[in-house]
């Protein structure tokens, strides 16, 4: 069925896409606010907040909200970026209008209770601990570090103790006044729902909910690809990891050749990787590339957990390959395989309610397009080998690569 977005009295655009041949629907507000939003001494205030919209609303209580959740057997849970947060339910067809009210309920009258804000900083910092003791998280959250000196991008989403520590309760009530506005954010319904029914209750359920547009203040990131290593040292651990890095433009409607290409590139790269660490040499469970395109920076880059003798053979195979990207190193074959794997990707993530909420939430926050994941089969499709080439040769740099290995003390 063809999808359809309309907007509220209030400014909110809503986005629904039918599919009723499911039996599910998922649920999805995205807000316009993430962690390089917050100032510098409370990084992680973003999603600290999160947090804080499951914890008690003017209608429900935190035991009430899991209460009705639980009731329905749905799902719910959010999740923080560096530019955006979203909040998520999924759940059976037939639950759709409570799942929404509980939604709208918390996005509208949060509470932020002083005892349970007070007490959510605990599971806060254990998240935190948790991304620390992950190797993976851990890489995640400590890349922007390496590529970035002055740009917000360098601090961890989640934060760190002492920052996670210096939050107020009115740090997050600012936040919640100020970004969580119907005209910084949307919702998206996806799965088996009427258009009809969609409209007739987001209108009901966003009903007296008003704010004020809000003002972009971010910071564009300018800073050059320089030649950066760093290496943590942790203690129990056992294995390492190591990434490399480049930085690219932030994403554009006008750069969208580009956006598409540097996806295809990667994924060819996480293939080439796979082949040349995992098959060949035996040296890592996981290596992969990726592409993370935000508004106000992006990187393309590949990491792999490896046992210690062997970082240095792993970087130089990344090395050596981000190096055959920079001279143009790839064939058709290569370019078409990367394609129908990532058109294959999206395709099938049209099956999963929750996951396209999160992929059209993240898509629309960044483009600004409710659609874009919709056609992104179809415009993969388009790539070129030339456009690989060109925009890989844009970016990768191996004289000037940002390394980050994570090794046991």
């Amino acid at each position: 069925m063809k999808s359809t977005s309309f907007t509220l009295k209030n400014g909110m655009n809503v986005f629904v896409y039918p599919q009723p041949y499911l039996e599910s629907v998922g649920l999805a507000v995205g807000v316009n606010y993430g962690s390089i939003d917050d100032r510098s001494d409370i990084n992680g205030a973003a999603h600290y907040l999160e947090h804080m919209l499951f914890k008690g609303t003017k209608k429900r209580t935190y035991g009430e909200i899991n209460d009705e959740v639980r009731s329905m057997g749905a799902y719910n849970n959010a999740f923080t970026t560096f530019e955006n947060t979203v909040y998520l339910f999924r759940g059976y067809s037939d639950y759709f209008h409570g799942m929404l009210d509980i939604l709208s309920d918390m996005i509208k009258n949060s509470t932020l209770p002083p005892k349970e804000f007070e007490l959510e900083r605990g599971p806060v910092i254990n998240e935190n601990l948790i991304h620390q003791d992950n190797a993976r998280f851990f890489f995640s959250d400590t890349f922007g570090k390496v590529l970035y000196r002055k740009h917000p991008a360098k601090l961890p989403v989640g934060g760190s103790r002492k920052s996670i520590e210096q939050v107020k309760r009115s740090d997050l009530i600012r936040i919640y006044k100020g970004a969580y506005s119907p005209k910084n954010m949307f919702l998206t319904i996806y799965g088996k729902v009427s258009t009809d029914d969609a409209r007739k209750i987001s209108r009901r359920m966003f009903d007296g909910f008003n704010g004020k547009p809000v003002k972009e203040r971010r910071v564009v990131a300018e800073e050059p690809q320089v030649r950066r290593e760093m290496t943590v040292r942790r203690e129990n651990i056992k294995q390492a990891r190591v990434g490399i890095g480049f930085k690219c433009l932030p994403y554009r409607s006008e750069r969208l050749r580009e956006f598409l290409s540097l996806l295809v590139a990667s994924k060819l790269l996480s293939y080439r990787l796979f082949d040349e660490i995992r098959e060949k040499r035996g040296l890592s469970y996981d290596p992969s590339a990726s592409y993370y395109p935000y508004s106000t920076f992006g990187f393309i880059g590949a990491q792999a957990g490896v046992e210690p003798s062997s970082m240095a053979e792993a970087k130089e195979i990344m090395l050596r390959e981000f190096g055959r990207l920079e001279r143009g190193d790839v064939t058709e074959s290569e370019v078409e395989n990367a394609k129908t794997g990532l058109r294959i990707q999206y395709r099938m993530m049209r099956e999963d309610t929750l996951d396209m909420v999160s992929a059209i939430s993240s898509y629309r926050l960044l483009t600004g397009d409710y659609r874009f994941v919709e056609k992104l089969p179809e415009m993969i499709t388009g790539v070129s080998l030339d456009e690989v080439r060109k925009y890989a040769k844009k970016y990768i740099d191996t004289k000037r690569y940002s390394l980050l290995v994570l090794r046991p003390a």
